[in-house]
């Protein structure tokens, strides 16, 4: 159950609403029917609901005073009969006429001497009298026949009449059909909405590389289907804008290469003696690294199937390694290849993963002091790990390091973009990147891929 805004409670569920629903509806209808059927019926009138009530008022208003009994009108009797002038009653007790408010009434019962009907409900015709309504009722003074005649319905004074008499008798014959409908309700609902709950399987699996997927509104009811068609409307903008900013970012990144490849030739031509050309060529290398990495994160996501071809990540770290060795030696650093365990082939693109790797050992280089050692380690399995023995991650910042842009602090250098990018390649593969690190003591930046080569 849940509140409403209203603050009054109702069911969680659509099935659970419809039920109850359904339940108040039907039991509408019933009593509505039962009120136009009395409307039109020869044999019960609104009148005989007046003289429901009448009959208990009076009921109510017997009582025995010296041993004998007698009508004394109650309040509740009073003000009901000052609303209707034609109402008469009077009442019998063991056989004895008790006088009510009309002579005519009283003489007419006593004409009836043993033929007065003793239990149930009846209308009868009495001379003098009009139409007279008989009811026998348990009252204070013991059993006794209420005869009431003159009975005008309004619905103020009658409506609960209404209900607690003549309605509650439609509960037996209607009730097992109302809650029938009630607990068969729910199940309908659910059959019903099962395509709704298929698209929303569906959905979950959705991410911006499936884009191009839409939901299958088969069998789903008519007045679901222009939400399901909606939502595939809306996958197909969210596909073409996302296409669009890839087709960009490739561009980008492609067109950057150019002066950056013509930045390295110039600087490579600088004279050997110079203090920063080392720096620089680092920077190009950076720069250039980056560019690949957003290059293949773009053509990896312009493909909307998985990389197809099967590759070996020790060969790919191997090459890797052997690209970036004279950059570790102009660092003062040493790279060392460990295998640490088999190597199993997986389905990827050679080329991001490269970028991924070459961008970790990058980062594990900037780590490293000077004449240290940074490992890469490949296996076992699909699993390349590259450890750096510098100050390490804060355990508050690891949660962090792989977003985009993020730094430590404006004095950190990089852009931040590196490592979102190695975590795009290696969610773009069906793997994943982390880092485990040991403050003071290092950090081990590790990419774990399934294995998929065929």
């Amino acid at each position: 159950m849940i509140r409403s805004a209203r603050g009054r409670l109702r069911p969680a569920s659509l099935a659970g609403r419809l039920a109850l629903a359904m339940a108040a509806l039907q039991a509408v209808v019933v009593l509505a029917g039962m009120a136009a059927w009395m409307l039109s019926s020869d044999f019960v009138t609104w009148n005989d609901v007046a003289a429901s009530t009448a009959a208990a008022l009076v009921a109510d208003s017997l009582s025995v005073e010296a041993g004998e009994a007698a009508i004394r009108p109650s309040t509740a009797l009073r003000a009901y009969a000052a609303q209707r002038p034609t109402l008469r009653y009077a009442a019998s007790r063991n056989g004895a006429i008790l006088p009510g408010s009309s002579q005519d009434l009283t003489a007419a019962l006593a004409r009836l001497g043993p033929a007065l009907p003793q239990d149930g409900q009846l209308g009868v015709p009495l001379d003098g009298a009009g139409l007279a309504a008989f009811a026998g009722l348990q009252t204070p003074v013991g059993y006794a026949v209420v005869v009431t005649a003159g009975n005008r319905f309004r619905l103020v004074d009658d409506l609960g009449t209404y209900f607690s008499v003549y309605a509650l008798q439609l509960l037996p014959m209607f009730g097992p059909a109302i809650l029938t409908a009630a607990a068969i309700m729910p199940l309908a609902v659910r059959r019903l909405l099962r395509p709704i709950r298929v698209a929303a399987a569906e959905v979950e699996t959705i991410d911006l590389n499936s884009l191009g997927r839409r939901l299958n509104g088969t069998g789903a009811p008519s007045e679901l289907r222009p939400f399901l068609t909606a939502i595939n409307q809306l996958l197909a903008r969210l596909d073409t804008g996302v296409q669009r900013q890839r087709l960009f970012s490739a561009n980008a990144a492609h067109e950057l290469r150019t002066p950056a490849a013509i930045l390295q030739v110039r600087i490579e031509t600088l004279p050997d003696s110079d203090p920063v050309k080392a720096e620089l060529l680092r920077d190009v290398r950076r720069i250039t690294l980056l560019l690949d990495q957003l290059l293949a994160v773009a053509r990896l996501g312009q493909t909307e199937a998985a990389p197809s071809d099967d590759v070996c990540l020790h060969s790919l770290a191997q090459s890797v390694v052997a690209d970036m060795a004279p950059l570790a030696i102009r660092l003062k650093r040493t790279l060392a290849l460990e295998p640490q365990g088999a190597a199993a082939p997986m389905r990827g693109n050679a080329r991001a993963l490269e970028s991924a790797i070459g961008n970790l050992i990058d980062n594990a280089l900037r780590a490293e002091p000077a004449g240290g050692t940074v490992v890469i380690a490949t296996g076992p399995g699909a699993r390349v790990a590259v450890t750096d023995h510098g100050p390490g991650i804060a355990a508050e910042d690891q949660p962090f390091v792989f977003d985009p842009f993020w730094r430590k602090s404006e004095h950190t250098t990089g852009t931040g973009l590196g490592l979102a990018i190695v975590r795009e390649i290696a969610r773009l593969h069906g793997g994943e990147a982390s880092v485990i690190s040991t403050p003071g003591k290092g950090a081990t930046f590790a990419l774990t891929f399934a294995c998929q080569a065929q």
